[in-house]
């Protein structure tokens, strides 16, 4: 690793920790709020067609289902890419030569 990998690998887990830290005042939060209302609340009315509404677990399971979906295919686009500018940057960042891709044989 480089040192710049280094310091941006060191914020990207501040940034995880960060977002873990805050999971159970946030939940904890939540939780006396539902509860101040159900107590306060004679009956929770059902919603019209609530079987037609997703509930917030399954929102939020096919959310990350679909944002892993949107990362892999980025992470592949923007490999590809990389690889492909590599002849170009390798020598720049004073790394070992990428080999020139395979020039197909032409027929007369």
């Amino acid at each position: 690793m480089t040192v710049v990998l280094d310091k941006l690998t060191d914020v990207q887990a501040n940034v995880v920790d960060t977002l873990a830290s805050v999971k159970e005042p946030v939940v904890k939060g939540v939780t006396t709020v539902v509860d101040f209302v159900i107590d306060r609340l004679p009956e929770i009315p059902a919603i019209p067609f609530a079987e037609q509404i997703p509930t917030p677990v399954e929102l939020v399971n096919n959310q990350y289902k679909f944002a892993k979906s949107i990362i892999d295919t980025n992470k592949d686009l923007a490999l590809a890419v990389a690889k492909a500018v590599a002849p170009l940057t390798d020598p720049a960042l004073d790394r070992k030569p990428a080999k020139p891709a395979a020039k197909k044989a032409t027929t007369k």
